[in-house]
């Protein structure tokens, strides 16, 4: 059995809305596996920076294996991504039917005031979530913004979706 058969058949690519942030694949989780840790309840996101990580994780979905396991090939794998500002973007779904992703790249000096950055940070850097429209995702803007101190708000770039360029 192959995860693109299966666990990943249904799957969508966000492209960056930067040259510098990662695409997203998202993945719409079969009801029979999804659940509560899933973003909405069903989506696996997989944070790619890098061709050559598309091309490495489609194989990965693609190889024959005995049984199904889980797509975290790269959830662990270290960003390339630095920042000394936090970093929000929001990502337009790409299709009809599908969420809107808010991703924040973290700094260094926040992911290692987790007690385990491995666990609470994708790729050692990044939150991702799910959002079902536009109202959802500026209320979760805003109130991100508000727990931030004066200073750290500051710092937060933003970068919006352009239409056309999810």
């Amino acid at each position: 059995m192959r995860l693109i058969d299966q666990l990943a058949a249904e799957r969508i690519y966000y492209h960056r809305p930067l040259p510098t942030l990662p695409d997203i694949l998202l993945i719409d989780v079969p009801p029979g596996f999804s659940g509560e840790g899933l973003a909405l309840g069903r989506y696996y996101p997989v944070i790619l920076e890098t061709l050559a990580e598309i091309h490495e994780f489609e194989a990965f979905l693609c190889e024959r294996r005995t049984e199904l396991i889980s797509p975290s090939l790269l959830d662990r794998r270290p960003s390339v991504l630095r920042t000394d500002d936090i970093v929000f973007a929001r990502y337009l779904p790409p299709a009809p039917g599908w969420p809107w992703l808010h991703l924040c790249c973290w700094p260094r000096h926040y992911t290692m005031m987790a007690p385990d950055p491995g666990e609470t940070f994708a790729r050692g850097a990044y939150t991702i979530d799910a959002f079902a429209n536009a109202g959802d995702i500026n209320a979760a803007e805003r109130r991100f913004l508000a727990t931030l101190g004066p200073s750290e708000a500051r710092h937060v770039r933003s970068i919006p979706s352009v239409a056309g360029h999810a």
